[in-house]
Parts: C-alpha cells; structure tokens; sequence
C-alpha cells in the first residue's frame, strides 16, 4: 500500500510545490524587498529539491522545471534591479517577469511535453501531471496579468497611486495564497479518491512493465493497452469447468469463458494476483496450480498479456461452490462441437488449443504438486479417482 500511495503521490504531483520557492520570491520582494526574497526563498527551494529527491524520486526530474523557472527569474530580476534605466516599475518587474516565463510555458506547452516525457520514467504516468501544472500556471498567469494590468491603469490615472497600488498587491497575494491553498486540498481529494482506484500496469510484448494507467481510464481510452491478467482453468476427468459471461462485443449475449480471471494491479506479482482472487471468488487459502502458458490477446478495450494457469478440483472445495447456476463441466467433444458457434471467448479458444497442445487432457503430463496430476493420471490409466 504504501508503495501505490507513493506512485500515486508521483503520478498526481502536486503542482503547486513548483512554484511554493517562486511565490515566496515574488511576494517578500513586494514587501521586503529583493535581498531578504532571496535569502529566505533559495534555501526553501534547495531544501524543498532535497525532499522531493528522497522522498518522490521518480518525479524529481519533473520537479526541476520549476525549480529552473524559480532560478532563471530569480536572477532576471536581480540582475534588473542594478540597471540604470527601467522600462517599467520596480514594483511590478518580479511580477512580469514571473508572468513571461509562464506565458513562455503555455505558448511551447507541446514542446515541452515530448522533451520531458523523453526524459521521465515510463513507469509513471504524467498527463495529470501536465494537465495540473498548466491548469495552475493559466491561474497564476491571469492574476498576475491583472495585477499588472490594474498596477498600470492606476499609475496612468494618477490618483492615490500609492493606497490603490498597495490594495491591489494585497488583494493579489491574497488570490495566490488562496488558489495555493485550494489546489494543496484538492490534490489532497483527488490523491484519496485514486487510492480506492485500480492501476495497472503496462506491459511490452515479452510482458515487462513499461508504464501505468487507471483501470477505468484505460478500458475507456481509445488507445489499446497491454495488461497482465491471470487466467485458470480447473480440469477433471478430461473435463473443463467453464463459467457463463457477458459477451464484452455483444451485450445482449453470453459466452463461455475461464472460471476465474482477473487483472494484476501495479505492486502485484502474478502469484499474488491468484491468491488474491482464488481467495476472494472462492475462499480458499494454500491454492494450488500448475503455470501453462503465457500469450497475448486482444480483446474489445485492451490487449491481454494472459498468464494461463491449471488446477485440478482439489479437496477442499466442488463445482456446485463455484457460481452454480453459471458453471458447466465441459468435455472435449462438446468443446470441439461447439468451437466455431460463437459460444467461447477468444481467450478460451487460445487457451483450449495450450491445453490440447500441452497433452494435458490427454497424457496426464503433469508438473505441479496439487492433485491435478494424480486425477490426469489416473484418467489415463482407465482407473476411478479417490
């Protein structure tokens, strides 16, 4: 668990800790001036780089853009307070400078996006994160263009300069605190809500993790992506236990497919995932099985990495437990009758094929220690299991 609260963590950044050393620069410049902004706010920004590289390494990389943004402006308007000539006030130039740079960043969003996924782990996923940023810089950016806007409009105008201008910069830093503030709680929200969520992992071809995504958005994606599930097959007497389902293609309809199926979430190794679900569909603890065969199939909103896996109708529990009213002992003459009616998923079908392929409904091969080699043998040799 914690380890998903920490993928969480990084795949839901909290935006706002871009800019926390940058706030503090703009608004101790505003009040105390430039000296104190940096000798307070560049110590926060270092320490704050600290925690982020120990705590959510994976995003650190990611942090380091706001961190140059702190920097670069920082010393743009330093280096502007010892110029002899000023095109605007001295008031204002943290504020447009803090401004251009954000201006900068909606104008060459898509560049930077491609250079930093380039450069980030795919194991994280960072279009929340690209989504908040560039939703709080717009925020950021249109208080700050009012702020100036209004500074300029009342410096033109020409009365109580000063009173209008302290009100506005107030009624500013009030707006930034609050929009901060709001986006801590909110990310806080949303960081809960993703915890209850399902993520899977991404899979290549040779099924090794290349990214993550949320369940519910990758089934919804038009994008196909390639997940790792666990499939079993419960066999006996030359017979298998299929179970009755929803065509995913054809709603109206049913078909047949494995007993038990279910995706591995990220953090989750395989054998976790059928403990995890034998436990859950059929309470039972100390599972035994046999691994078939790994394939890959594409299905109607993914592509299955299936790790197929075996077990006999061990002891401790029977098919009348297993879903009664949609289960069905299946024998290989009724399969074969029935293969190209439309009846079976296309799982099954592969899965099927393995099976006949691996000779175990009919040679009794068999590598596991539950007694689905005894029954595979004892069938073979024409004698009555126990």
């Amino acid at each position: 668990m914690d380890k998903l609260r920490k993928h969480i963590k990084e795949s839901f950044f909290n935006p706002i800790l871009h800019f926390l050393p940058l706030l503090l620069f703009v608004v101790l410049d505003d009040y105390y001036g430039i000296l104190l902004a940096w000798e307070v706010s560049f110590p926060f920004a270092l320490v704050l780089l600290i925690y982020i590289y120990f705590v959510f390494n994976g995003i650190f990389t990611w942090h380091l853009i706001g961190t140059l943004i702190f920097v670069l402006a920082s010393l743009i308007v330093a280096v502007e307070t010892f110029l002899p000539v000023s095109f605007i006030s001295h008031q204002i130039v943290c504020e447009t400078v803090v401004l251009s740079f954000f201006i900068v960043f909606i104008l060459f969003r898509k560049r930077i996006q491609r250079l930093v996924s380039r450069v980030m782990s795919n194991l994280i996923p960072m279009t929340n994160n690209f989504e908040e940023l560039y939703r709080v810089i717009w925020s950021f950016a249109l208080v700050l263009f009012i702020y100036i806007t209004g500074f300029l409009i009342v410096q033109i105008v020409g009365q109580n300069v000063d009173t209008y201008q302290e009100l506005l910069q107030s009624l500013s830093v009030a707006v930034l605190f609050f929009l901060s503030v709001y986006e801590i709680l909110r990310v806080q929200i949303i960081r809960s809500k993703l915890i209850r969520e399902e993520w899977l992992p991404i899979v290549n071809n040779q099924g090794k993790i290349v990214g993550s995504i949320q369940l519910h958005t990758s089934l919804n994606d038009e994008k196909k992506y390639q997940h790792p599930v666990i499939r079993i097959l419960f066999v006996d007497k030359g017979m298998i236990l299929l179970t009755k389902k929803q065509d995913e293609n054809n709603p109206s309809s049913e078909v047949w497919d494995s007993t038990i199926s279910n995706h591995v979430v990220m953090e989750e190794t395989i054998e976790q995932c059928v403990d995890r679900t034998v436990k859950y569909k059929l309470d039972i603890d100390n599972f035994k099985y046999m691994h078939l065969s790994t394939y890959s199939v594409e299905c109607k909103n993914e592509i299955q990495h299936a790790f197929l896996f075996v077990s006999c109708m061990q002891s401790e529990y029977k098919a009348t437990d297993l879903f009664i009213e949609q289960a069905k002992w299946w024998t290989q003459s009724q399969i074969e009758e029935n293969m190209e009616s439309g009846i079976f998923t296309d799982n099954f079908k592969i899965e099927y094929d393995l099976l006949k392929r691996g000779g175990l409904l009919e040679t009794g091969k068999c590598e596991c220690n539950c007694r689905l080699k005894q029954v595979i043998y004892n069938q073979s040799n024409g004698t009555k299991k126990e």
